[in-house]
């Protein structure tokens, strides 16, 4: 009994204060407050993801129009910064599992993020800190002059500043939120209420952070000043820190428990060691657990350790198909009209902002309707499991890609009727965007979801960093894709391939039809995955673990 006492004792530690640290080894457990809670928060993940995408989403067409900079070095320079943005989390989840814990790295992340865009806001409005502006007439005849290294150094200082923040603040956000709902007393590992709505709440806060960059601040940018466009959400971080600061006395800080890295490190090691061991029980994942976890995992308040189970998944490569396909909507736009009315045009980038807006207003409909009314025919939480719900996304995503063919190829019918320039409206592009939007909603809320009920505390912060890397290698992933069919198709269709430079001399519509078929194999592999996946915890509900994978597609 001296036992459990002590290892139940060691498993809840994670759920207290850091007051324990700061009053010299006084234990004082906080009770989560839930959305109490949260709502300090949620302020700072649109202003911070304002912020973010104020910066990332024009920084191309930044470096040429600010910096003077080629096409080709402005897009180099881009895509560097799009590409290490998109893996440093995995950086900040590993001081923040090993070290610091989730709050100390969302905290360093904030500030970095805060005083980047401070020298950023600065760089577009002192005139030192910048090229010379240049006409339109002189950057096409190659006049203009170039950024010195005085503007190159500010300039990297705020990529640089703005990369560590994306470390600190992307892989910590998501957990932190999480850790202020209660898990106390429970052995099924179910979901606390209203666990699923934050999930749904933080994508949507990220869509609208999106939908604003691009529309509102966009239009900024291109009418009136980069520095006030840079300014705005500046402020915006400063206010919600301070309102995020305000709630640290409602906050649960789960300390950091070391890294995974050295846990999987000292297995495989072991492994090697008692390779000619024979397992205990084989066949039954159960009575291994039983005997070979210790302390084991059944009743503690929080999943430190997964339940031993007799197979792997393989889902991360579900998020990649939604990917492919959704770059050349800028491109569109530009041969196509512009007006919203007889006045107003919106800027070419824009028009990606119908993406998030599906998304932020789809989601309260499934959320509030959808859901509750699966939920009564179908009894599970949500409606529909996380891997249902990622189907459902990959299953849409690939009737998006037939709608964005079938858009496309009316819209360069009429661009090369109209002398390259289509007099379609850009919001012809808008069915497309809107499918893709409500795709999202589905996966990759999933997919959030999915890392972080289905892993262990330890490991939580890691996965939602692996979330944000499949976003950049499917970034990668879509170039690559590009560049083959490009070299496939210049053999069968003139001296051009699918995708050219020109999106009227091109294919872009075939190019589409080929991703819908990679959507559908995408598809598939995922059925295969989720046939042989299991729900981590439900080897506590039953006294023996299914004999085969079909009696665990029951619970799917």
């Amino acid at each position: 009994m001296a036992h459990t006492t002590s290892a139940s004792r060691q498993q809840q530690e994670p759920t207290t204060s850091l007051a324990k640290e700061e009053t010299g080894g006084v234990e004082a457990l906080r009770r989560p407050r839930g959305w109490k809670a949260v709502w300090f928060i949620i302020g700072l993940y649109l202003a911070v993801g304002l912020a973010q995408n104020a910066f990332a989403q024009p920084v191309t067409n930044y470096l040429i129009k600010r910096y003077n900079m080629k096409e080709n070095a402005a897009t180099n320079v881009a895509n560097i910064f799009s590409g290490t943005s998109s893996f440093s989390p995995v950086v900040g989840a590993f001081a923040a599992d090993a070290f610091w814990g989730r709050f100390r790295t969302l905290l360093f992340g904030i500030v970095a993020a805060f005083v980047g865009m401070v020298v950023i806001t600065l760089s577009a409005t002192i005139s030192q800190l910048k090229p010379p502006s240049c006409s339109d007439v002189a950057r096409q005849a190659g006049t203009c002059a170039g950024p010195s290294g005085l503007h190159r150094a500010v300039l990297y200082i705020d990529m640089a500043l703005l990369v560590v923040a994306a470390g600190g603040f992307n892989p910590s956000s998501l957990p932190f939120g999480t850790d202020q709902f209660d898990v106390s007393n429970n052995e099924r590992h179910e979901k606390p209420a209203g666990l699923t709505r934050y999930y749904n709440l933080y994508y949507v806060v990220a869509m609208v952070a999106s939908f604003i960059a691009l529309t509102f601040i966009a239009y900024i940018q291109d009418k009136v000043s980069w520095g006030l466009a840079f300014g705005i959400p500046t402020a915006l971080v400063l206010v919600t820190f301070v309102v995020f600061l305000a709630g640290t006395p409602l906050y649960v800080y789960v300390r950091p428990e070391g890294s995974i890295f050295s846990s999987v490190a000292r297995v495989l090691v072991a492994s090697c060691r008692k390779w000619r061991l024979r397992l205990p029980h084989p066949r039954d994942a159960r009575q291994q657990q039983a005997l070979l976890y210790n302390p084991p995992v059944a009743g503690t308040s929080r999943v430190f350790k997964l339940p031993l189970t007799l197979q792997l998944s393989f889902l991360n490569k579900a998020a990649i198909v939604v990917h492919l396909g959704g770059g050349a909507d800028q491109l569109h736009a530009l041969t196509m009209d512009l007006h919203m009315g007889k006045r107003f045009t919106i800027p070419p980038v824009s028009i990606a902002a119908i993406f998030n807006l599906a998304v932020v207003l789809f989601v309260p409909v499934y959320d509030l309707i959808i859901a509750r009314a699966a939920q009564r025919v179908t009894k599970v939480e949500g409606g529909i499991t996380v891997l249902q719900r990622q189907g459902v996304g990959l299953a849409i995503s690939g009737m998006a890609l037939v709608v964005a063919a079938v858009v496309e190829r009316r819209r360069r019918a009429s661009a090369l009727d109209n002398g390259g320039t289509s007099p379609l409206s850009v919001f012809l592009l808008a069915p497309q965007l809107a499918v893709m939007g409500i795709s999202a909603a589905f996966n990759m809320i999933g997919q959030m979801e999915f890392y972080n009920t289905e892993f262990p505390d330890q490991m939580r912060t890691l996965a939602n960093a692996a979330f944000y890397c499949a976003q950049g290698a499917s970034s990668y992933l879509a170039t690559l894709v590009v560049n083959v069919v490009n070299a496939r198709t210049r053999r069968h269709w003139r001296e051009h391939g699918w995708v050219p430079n020109s999106i009227n001399t091109g294919k872009l519509d075939y190019f589409y039809y080929a991703m819908a078929v990679f959507a559908a194999a995408n598809f598939v592999y995922f059925l295969v995955c989720s046939y042989f996946y299991r729900y981590k915890g439900e080897l506590q509900e039953a006294e023996s673990p299914p004999a085969t994978p079909e009696a665990a597609l029951l619970k799917h």
